[in-house]
């Protein structure tokens, strides 16, 4: 059931992909950004709202909303919350704050299934092998059909790229900028020469290595710059803020009422 490879085939293409963020755990809004065209849609269960149920019920929003994949994006590098976050048949899983390239590796092995790996196994149960109607397949592929991000958020990450980016498996590695700001004392400061200069860093790091690159748009940035920069994903919209930004228009354009 995951379309993981898709994700790969495209970038192998040379396609450059954009994706929104929907956070707000919800069916209708996620529905309605997939139908908007985007590439991907990257379900946010780190500073989002919802759970595993939610997770289910996005993904099939973003089915019957649009051709797009449906990537997670879980709170932390743990195996066992890898493992239920794959079995709800997610195209790709993002890791956020993967320091080391141990750490790294720990993501690949709870995403891959024996021999490769260490993901627990139930292909009769899970969605991701529907439920046992796709058993056969989910136990071919192992768990390769799930297209791997790893998450570059600190100096210290920045510093260990070239041995992150050898560990086989992680298909992405996707910068955060605001905390890779805040690791050197720059909250919310993503424009100061500091930031910058740790930021062109990790982009010419992470395209050195040969893995693909991903990001999302900063201050005075935007996604057209950054795919020109050869980041090959970015992630651009967000299904609150939209709607919080259009609210404000509205209001704002009515204000002499």
């Amino acid at each position: 059931m995951p379309r993981g490879g898709k994700v790969r085939d495209a970038l192998n293409d040379g396609k450059k992909l954009l994706g929104g963020w929907v956070n707000m755990a919800s069916p209708i809004a996620t529905e309605i950004m997939a139908g908007a065209g985007f590439d991907f849609l990257m379900i946010d269960q780190e500073h989002g709202l919802g759970d595993a149920m939610t997770a289910v019920s996005q993904q099939q929003a973003i089915r019957s909303g649009g051709p797009c994949a449906a990537l997670l994006r879980v709170h932390d590098n743990d195996p066992q919350l890898i493992k239920r976050a794959l079995d709800s048949g997610v195209d790709g899983l993002m890791v956020p704050l993967v320091e080391t390239a141990e750490a790294a590796a720990a993501v690949v092995n709870a995403c891959l299934m024996p021999p490769l790996g260490q993901r627990g196994v139930a292909p009769g149960n899970v969605r991701a092998a529907r439920f046992g109607y796709e058993k056969d397949h989910f136990i071919k592929t192992k768990g390769q059909d799930v297209f791997v991000m790893s998450q570059v958020e600190t100096a210290l990450t920045v510093e260990n790229l070239p041995e992150i980016g050898k560990v086989e498996g992680i298909d992405m590695l996707f910068i955060g900028r605001n905390d890779l700001a805040s690791s050197i004392g720059k909250l919310d400061d993503q424009k100061s020469p500091e930031s910058l200069e740790l930021l062109e860093n990790a982009e010419r790091l992470i395209k050195e290595s040969g893995r693909w690159l991903g990001g999302i748009p900063g201050d005075g940035d935007n996604a057209a710059a950054m795919f020109q920069r050869g980041y090959d994903l970015v992630i651009a919209a967000s299904d609150h803020a939209l709607v919080r930004d259009g609210a404000v228009a509205a209001v704002r354009a009515n204000k002499d009422r």
